[in-house]
């Protein structure tokens, strides 16, 4: 192979690895369990965190939505429960990541918080709004066979997000009204696109460089 040759190669695999969204956290709650499944770090859960059943819904690499939700069984979402309310928190580093989106599946019984307060933050104290959700409560919910996937699946673009050391995810959900009520979540997930360093972007103009040489002569 010749040194033009490789240098087209090289570039061709820059090209392909800064395309897509890259998963950067995922928190499936399996087993119970806080840490994330993909990526680093714990939730922080304040008030009452029970184990549930949870979907597929939002899970990555299982194209939903919309996607086929599982059976609502075992322990693999995490609920707020009770009148008291509480709230899920997760950080992740978005450093080299742009185009920054935030997603969950969520669900509510008939007695559990009426929505869902969504927030990013910077430095894990001061909060921003990014909406208000109502999570549906139709059972058996998010593991039905014949759910609308809108009223389970919620995403948002996190434009303060992109390229930061730590960013913090926050869903807060008002009490319930009564002791079992509750709102389930599954699948949190945070995604961005790479961007490319300074150093790749100059190797990719040398690439078009030879590339235009190539088709003059």
């Amino acid at each position: 192979m010749n040194r033009f040759a490789l240098s087209l190669v090289v570039v061709t695999g820059l090209g392909a690895s800064a395309q897509g969204a890259v998963v950067l956290a995922h928190y499936g709650f399996d087993g119970g369990l806080l840490s994330a499944t993909a990526g680093s770090g714990t939730a922080t859960v304040v008030g009452t965190g029970t184990a549930f059943g949870g979907t597929t819904l939002g899970q990555p690499g299982s194209g939903s939505p919309p996607g086929s939700p599982s059976g609502q069984s075992g322990s693999n979402a995490l609920a707020i429960v009770g009148a008291a309310g509480g709230s899920i928190t997760i950080a992740v580093s978005t450093l080299n990541y742009s185009n920054i989106a935030f997603s969950f599946a969520a669900q509510r019984t008939a007695t559990g918080g009426a929505n869902t307060t969504v927030e990013y933050s910077l430095n894990g104290s001061s909060f921003t709004s990014l909406g208000t959700v109502i999570p549906g409560a139709s059972s058996p919910g998010f593991a039905g066979a014949s759910i609308n996937p809108s009223d389970y699946f919620f995403s948002f673009n996190v434009l303060g997000a992109a390229n930061k050391s730590n960013v913090f995810f926050r869903l807060s959900v008002p009490g319930a009204s009564s002791g079992s009520g509750n709102q389930r979540f599954d699948n949190l997930v945070v995604q961005g696109d790479l961007v490319p360093t300074p150093g790749a972007l100059a190797l990719a103009g040398l690439g078009g460089i030879f590339a235009a040489r190539r088709r003059r002569g």
